[in-house]
């Protein structure tokens, strides 16, 4: 029974080894989501400010061209305003002479705004470029090292995976077919004795269950959640 006992508790630990790797493996491409979802804003930040330079760029030709078509305009009304023959048509001339006047001005205005935004987002765009490529560059990095993992939690995955069924086929059958029975009701078919508490469902062990426990003499089972018992120091 002692040897018994002693693959149970080899059995278990590859078990648990490979329920650890299986949720680390499940959680990597959660991750690798999350990084390459960062990547995409930083970039997508960047690519913004980049457009809107562009933007300025050409609303501030488009107003250029306004401003020049209403001095087209505005000249063209000046000159008619020599053959005007009545009063009321040289007012009439003249006011719309200076709505477009004053249209112009309010364009420069924007126009100076533009210039000053386009200014300023030139000014911070080396830096955010610099550190749009740092943001990049590291969370690149963490994605292939993720990827390596995985690689590596598959080979580790294979071989603990053929250790372990290996490993339990040396229990004798009757035992084998408690432990899957065990384990497919309760996920895990072996708890280890601590502080005198089964770790599977953390009901007290009596003393006298676990003296026999300390004997090793006999397979013995969790009255409270069925599960297989073996005490370690």
């Amino acid at each position: 029974m002692d040897e018994i006992l002693d693959i149970l508790l080899s059995v278990h630990k590859l078990s648990e080894e490979i329920k650890e790797s299986e949720k680390r493996f499940n959680e990597i491409p959660i991750k690798i989501g999350r990084l390459e979802k960062e990547i995409e804003k930083a970039s997508a930040e960047l690519t913004q400010k980049k457009n809107r330079i562009q933007e300025i760029k050409k609303s501030y030709k488009l107003q250029e061209g306004d401003i020049q078509v209403n001095e087209e305009k505005s000249q063209k009304l000046n000159t008619q305003t020599t053959s005007v023959k009545t009063n009321d048509e040289y007012r009439a001339l003249q006011k719309e002479i200076e709505y477009l006047h004053q249209t112009n001005q309010k364009t420069e205005e924007e126009m100076i705004t533009l210039l000053e935004e386009e200014e300023q987002l030139k000014g911070s765009l080396a830096q955010i470029e610099k550190e749009t490529k740092a943001i990049v560059d590291k969370k690149t990095g963490e994605i292939d090292g993720l990827k390596k993992e995985v690689a590596e939690l598959q080979e580790k995955l294979k071989v603990t995976r053929y250790t372990f069924a290996d490993t339990i086929k040396k229990l004798p059958e009757d035992i084998q077919f408690v432990y899957e029975r065990v384990s497919k009701a309760r996920g895990n078919a072996v708890c280890l004795i601590k502080n005198n508490i089964c770790t599977g469902c953390y009901a007290q062990i009596t003393h006298q269950i676990v003296n026999e426990l300390q004997k090793r003499h006999k397979l013995i089972i969790c009255d409270s959640c069925g599960r297989i018992l073996i005490y370690t120091q």
